[in-house]
C-alpha cells in the first residue's frame, strides 16, 4: 500500500484583505469550472496556488524547549500569530502574567523562531506626542530599525508593549495644563496603531510612511490586582446563578479556574477604546516550585545546564545532591520575582566552585555540590585525577 504524507498548505499572502482573495478566487473558479462554488461553501484549488508553512505544533516544541510550564500560553500565542500572518486577521491580543512568569522570553522566542522582526517597549518611557519624552511612533521607528530599515518586514512584524497597565493609573503623569500626557494620553496615542492605520515615521531626514494594518501586537502586563477584581465578577456571578437555579448545580469556575475577560480589563482602568481592540487575552501560569525545578532540568537556555555543559566540555562532572533543584527552585521563590531571579541564584551556586576550578593546577575529574550551597556558595567538593 503507498504512502500517504500529509501536505500542508495555504493560500499565498494576499495584498488586499481577505475578503478580496475570497472573492477573487470565487471568480476564477467560476470562468474555470462554468460553475459556482460548491453547496458546502468548499471552493476548489489547485496546488500551483499554495505553498507550504512550518507545521504550528513544531513551532509550539522549538519555543517549548525553552519556555517551561507554558504549555497553554504557547498553543494560545501560536494560533494568534498563524492565523494573522498566514490569514491577515488582525492581532491585538493581552498577555496577563506576574512578574518572571516568561511573557518577554515566550514572545523573543516565538519571534526568532519564526524569523519575525520585532520589539519589545516599555509603555512606561513613553508620553504623548508633543511632550517631553518619547512618543509612540517611535516604537514603529524600532522595529523599523530591528528589520534592518525593512519596511515590508517591518510592517508584517511583532510590536510588543510592556508595562501596559502603569498607563490606567488616573491622573498619573498630568501636564501644567490637566492634560494626562504620560497616563491614558499615551493609551489614546495607541489607538491608530491598534486599529490598523497608517502611521508617520521619521527615518533620517525623512517623513514615511509606515502601514500598520499587518502588525501583531502583543500588550503585556502584571495587572497587579486584577486578580481581585476577577474573584469579584465569579462571585457576583454565582450569586446571580444561584438565585435563579436553586436546585441546578452550579456549572460556573472557580476564580481561580475563570480566565480573565475585557469586563476586568474595563475595571482595571483600560479605558473602551483599547479594551474594545483587543482580540485575545492570554495567561500565564504562576511560577511555583515544580516548574522552576522543571525549568532548571528541561530548558535549552537553563543557566544549570549551561554550566554542566561547560564543566563537560572541560573534562569534569558535575554531581548534585537528590534536593538540589527544589532548593535552588525554593530560594528563588522567595525574591518574589518569579523565574527571573532563577539565573542569579544559579550563577551564585557555581561562583565559589568555579574560581577553584579555574584556579587549579591539578587536573579536576568531579565537582560535587553539596546540601545547603544555595546559603553558602563554599559547600562544594572537588575530585582530582590520581597522578600516574
Amino acid at each position: 500500500m503507498e504512502n500517504k504524507k500529509d501536505i500542508i498548505v495555504t493560500f499565498k499572502q494576499p495584498s488586499k484583505p481577505m475578503e478580496s482573495c475570497q472573492s477573487k478566487i470565487k471568480e476564477e473558479n467560476q470562468i474555470a469550472s462554468g460553475g459556482d462554488i460548491s453547496e458546502s461553501g468548499y471552493i476548489p484549488f489547485s496546488l500551483d496556488e499554495v505553498e507550504e508553512y512550518p507545521r504550528i505544533s513544531d513551532i509550539e516544541n522549538c519555543v517549548k524547549e525553552i519556555v517551561v510550564g507554558q504549555d497553554e500560553l504557547v498553543r494560545s500565542i501560536a494560533t494568534s500569530l498563524y492565523n494573522s500572518h498566514y490569514m491577515n486577521i488582525r492581532c491585538v491580543d493581552f498577555i496577563i502574567g506576574g512578574s518572571g512568569t516568561g511573557k518577554t522570553l515566550t514572545m523573543e522566542t516565538f519571534c526568532k523562531e519564526m524569523g519575525l522582526a520585532y520589539t519589545i517597549e516599555n509603555a512606561t518611557q513613553y508620553t504623548q506626542e508633543g511632550y517631553v519624552g518619547e512618543s509612540v511612533n517611535t516604537m514603529l521607528s524600532n522595529l523599523l530599525k530591528n528589520a534592518g530599515k525593512d519596511f515590508q518586514k517591518a510592517e508584517s512584524g511583532i510590536l510588543v508593549i510592556d508595562e501596559i497597565g502603569k498607563k490606567t493609573t488616573k491622573g498619573r503623569g498630568k501636564s501644567s495644563d490637566g492634560r494626562d500626557v504620560s497616563g491614558e494620553g499615551v493609551l489614546d496615542s495607541l489607538l491608530p496603531i491598534l486599529s490598523g492605520s497608517p502611521m508617520n515615521i521619521t527615518v533620517g531626514n525623512k517623513t514615511l510612511q509606515f502601514e500598520t494594518k499587518n502588525l501583531k501586537i502583543f500588550l503585556m502586563d502584571a495587572c497587579s490586582g486584577i486578580e481581585e477584581i476577577k474573584e469579584k465578577r465569579v462571585e457576583e456571578k454565582k450569586m446571580g446563578f444561584f438565585v435563579k437555579e436553586e436546585k441546578k448545580e452550579s456549572k460556573i469556575l472557580s476564580p481561580e479556574k475563570s480566565i480573565y475577560t475585557k469586563e476586568d480589563l474595563l475595571e482595571y482602568g483600560f479605558t473602551p477604546e483599547i479594551v474594545g481592540r483587543i482580540n485575545k487575552i492570554h495567561v500565564t501560569n504562576p511560577i511555583d516550585t515544580t516548574t522552576l525545578i522543571r525549568i532548571q532540568q528541561e530548558s535549552k537556555e537553563s543557566v544549570f545546564r549551561m554550566y554542566e555543559r561547560g564543566l563537560r566540555n572541560l573534562g569534569i562532572k558535575l554531581k548534585v545532591y537528590p534536593d538540589f533543584f527544589k532548593e535552588v527552585a525554593e530560594a528563588t521563590l522567595d525574591y518574589g520575582t518569579g523565574a527571573r531571579e532563577l539565573a542569579n541564584t544559579t550563577n551564585y551556586v557555581f561562583e565559589d566552585l568555579m574560581h577553584a576550578i579555574y584556579d587549579s593546577k591539578d587536573r579536576i575529574n568531579v565537582a560535587e555540590l553539596k546540601e545547603g550551597v544555595t546559603k553558602d556558595n563554599t559547600k562544594f567538593l572537588l575530585y582530582y585525577y590520581k597522578d600516574k
